[in-house]
Parts: C-alpha cells; structure tokens; sequence
C-alpha cells in the first residue's frame, strides 16, 4: 500500500512536472513569434517610412526640376534678342510734334536745308513718333512709324516696322522731266462724263467701266482722282467731298508747274506729287486726312 502511493506521487510529480515544461516551452514559442512578428512590423514599418520619405524626396527633386525649367524658360525668354517692345507711358501730341522737329534738325545736320514735313499728321497719339532716313540732300527717303518707346534717327530698334507715311525727293535734271512724272490730270481731259456736286463750288467728273470708278477734279495746279470698285460695292463721292472740305482748312504745296493726288475709296495706299522747280516730293500712306495735313506743313 505505501508502495503504491509512492509510485503515485512520483508519478504526480513527474507529470506536474512535465506539464510546466510544456507550457513553459509554449509562452516561450508564443513570445518567440510574437517577436518575429514585431520584428516582422517594425521592419515594414521602417521600409515603408523609407520608401515614403524616398517619395516625397524624388517628389520634391521633381518639383526643384520643374521649377528650375520653368527659371530657365523664362530665363530664355527675357534673353530672346527680338523680345517685343514693352510699351512706355502714353505719349502726347504736343510731344509727338516736338519730336518731329528734333528728328527733323538731325535729317537737316546731315543733309542740309531740306524741305520736309513740320506736323506727324496724326490725330491722336497711339505711341511715340520714330523716323527713319536715307539718302542724300538731292534724293532722300524719310519714313514715319508709330512705336512703343522713342528712339533716335535712324535706330535698329524700328528697322522692322512699317511707316504710316513715307516723304521722298527726287532731283531732276531740269523741271519739265520733274513736272513729266507728277500724275496730274487736265480738267478738260475727261468732257462728257457726268458731273457730280463735291461742295465748296467743285464739280468731279465720273469715270465707270470695267467694274471700277473714277471720280476727278482739278483744283488750281492740283488734280486729283478717287478711284473705287465698283465689283466691291465702293462709291468714290463720299471720299471726294471729305477731301475737299479737308482742302479748304489745310492748303497744299503750290507745285511750279503740277500736282497730283492719287486716291482711294477703301483703305489703300494714297498719294500726293508735287514739283518744285527740278525737283520731285512724294507722300503716300494709308490715311488721306494725315498725308493732306502733313502735305500742307512741308517747310
């Protein structure tokens, strides 16, 4: 009996033991994945804050990059040599007018006591008065452009531009060669053809045939003629009554021997010819109201 109960207790002992062993080894394998599983997730943890911060850190270069192009864009763009103009203050027309006389004493420094225009013709002024000349005192070409800033005789900066008036001389060899070349037209050269009532006492003559329109009058030395299409639908006598009432507030050059305008219904290229003595002047531009007023203040 004693036997028996001895053999029990080791028994129970053993077992006890045993048990605690195993449980032991479970919390220990327990703990163990525990930790790898930490491990596990501190490690992605870590590789997704580096892969973050390697994100924003290309996402930021991307941003320097773009950034730096568009410097370097714009850079190159202030650099472009034939950037446009930026526009300067509003001129005046008294300013524009002054400087016409300042261009005009640098043209006469160079070539003399030429005759040339003293008013720019213009209305308003939509920039500021710049002039370009070539030629000599016997046979010279001035241009006048509107452009953003002023600039002096002759600079690069306009080269490019467009005049809305050019003057032009030209010498002869004697005054008949000089009278031959003017476009004028005798009032009686055209008899027959109906007559039109242009105001101020003056009567035009007008030439239809072949879809075109040709209206003319002769005032002193001077003879002009408006031509229109007839194809367009255009009427030369609103043009021709314009400009003689505009005839008789501004007072052309009085040509030796002839002058002649040559005009259009439609916004084209006018002319005006006149001759003194041997010599040839020539004005032409779009707007007939700035080539009259700029005619009549040659000096």
């Amino acid at each position: 009996m004693k036997k028996g109960l001895k053999l029990f207790g080791i028994l129970l002992v053993s077992s006890l033991i045993s048990g605690a062993c195993s449980n032991q080894k479970k919390a220990e394998k327990t703990s163990s994945e525990s930790g790898k599983t930490s491990l596990v997730s501190s490690v992605r943890t870590k590789k997704s804050q580096e892969k973050s911060q390697s994100s924003s850190s290309v996402r930021k270069d991307s941003s320097s990059s773009n950034a730096s192009s568009v410097s370097s864009a714009s850079s190159g763009s202030n650099a472009t040599p034939e950037a446009k103009e930026t526009p300067a203050s509003s001129p005046t027309l008294d300013l524009n007018n002054k400087r016409l006389l300042e261009l005009n004493d640098s043209i006469r420094s160079n070539l003399g006591n030429v005759l040339l225009p003293s008013t720019t013709g213009l209305d308003s002024a939509p920039g500021y008065l710049n002039m370009r000349c070539t030629g000599d005192s016997n046979n010279f070409s001035v241009d006048y452009i509107v452009s953003y800033n002023p600039y002096g005789l002759n600079d690069g900066a306009v080269s490019g531009h467009v005049p809305y008036a050019t003057f032009s001389k030209k010498t002869y060899d004697s005054e008949s060669a000089a009278a031959n070349d003017v476009p004028y037209q005798p009032s009686d050269s055209s008899s027959g053809l109906p007559k039109i009532d242009l105001g101020h006492g003056i009567s035009g003559l007008l030439d239809s045939g072949a879809g075109q329109r040709y209206l003319q009058w002769n005032e002193g030395r001077w003879s002009f003629v408006v031509h229109a299409s007839a194809v367009a639908g255009e009427d030369p006598v609103p043009t021709a009554q314009h400009v003689v009432d505009l005839l008789e507030r501004y007072y052309l050059p009085a040509p030796d021997t002839k002058g002649g305008g040559q005009l259009e219904a439609a916004a084209s290229e006018n002319v005006l010819t006149w001759n003194k003595g041997n010599v040839l002047y020539v004005l032409k531009g779009k707007s007939i109201d700035t080539l009259v007023k700029m005619a009549a203040s040659v000096k």
